[in-house]
């Protein structure tokens, strides 16, 4: 099972700016030029971004990035992109923001910027119902699935440092790593709580249940460094944004759980 890559262009109309930046940004100077914000964003990640029935992207992620473009008064081009990938389109310049499920965590901090938080996600290992897992030590001897370059990689790499026999199997988007679990290759999984979720809906013979939660993580929209007018911009819309609802709403759209503005504000790293 191996996932496409799509590109998707000019979503939605220029619509007037609600957004006011400093002129002397230099990205957010080009997106405004240009016309067009360029996100790079991994369009297998349900339900924060994936394609629906009509082969049309939809989830909280895309939805958030259209408002985002709304309110900027540009039009949209989604760039889709591998889990790995997210921050390389970043810092090489093919995209302007990647607004793509990416929690905020010292070592992402140092390749580039991030926005305050806009969304939250958790991270949790799941394994089959009778499995006695109930923490990373109980992984002893056994293989995991996760997504390479995540931060569910991250955390079980270093949270299994010194558990005997476990083998990290690591694939390059998470379409790759769900089907290795959901064929049978692998009983054991790091990933999402959202995508876990999905993943038994989508598959309810599979023997596969949450077993505790790792970490939970702020989101942020990542930023190339040094583009302080761009993220002082995002970070103005991301308030306003919470504070109206309109975020909130996304959120609880697709994710049938509820987000906290006041807990994002109190997740949110020091920088």
């Amino acid at each position: 099972m191996k996932r496409r890559d799509f590109v998707v262009l000019g979503l939605g109309l220029a619509l007037s700016g609600a957004l006011v930046a400093p002129a002397s940004a230099d990205v957010l100077a080009d997106i405004k030029a240009r016309g067009v914000l360029k996100v790079a964003i991994d369009l297998g990640n349900p339900p924060y971004a994936m394609m629906d029935a009509a082969f049309k992207p939809t989830g909280s992620e895309v939805e958030t990035a259209e408002l985002l473009a709304k309110d900027l008064g540009v039009k949209i081009e989604l760039i889709s992109v591998p889990t790995s990938g997210r921050i390389q389109f970043i810092v090489s310049g093919k995209a302007d923001i990647a607004l793509s499920t990416l929690s905020i965590t010292a070592e992402r901090l140092k390749v580039v910027d991030f926005s305050i938080p806009y969304s939250e996600t958790s991270i949790v290992v799941a394994a089959p119902k009778s499995a006695p897992i109930k923490t990373y030590a109980d992984l002893a001897g056994k293989s995991v699935a996760v997504t390479r370059g995540t931060v569910n990689d991250t955390r079980l790499t270093e949270s299994t440092a010194n558990v005997a026999g476990v083998q990290i199997v690591r694939f390059e988007d998470d379409p790759t790593a769900s089907a290795a679990v959901t064929s049978g290759q692998f009983a054991n999984y790091a990933t999402s709580r959202p995508l876990l979720q999905a993943l038994i809906k989508a598959n309810p013979k599979v023997d596969l249940e949450e077993k505790f939660v790792a970490q939970a993580y702020p989101i942020g929209v990542a930023i190339r460094k040094g583009e302080t007018a761009l993220t002082q911009a995002i970070n103005q819309w991301i308030r306003t944004n919470l504070d109206n609802g309109k975020l909130v709403a996304i959120y609880e759209k697709f994710q049938n759980a509820k987000l906290d503005p006041k807990r994002l504000q109190e997740m949110d790293p020091p920088r």
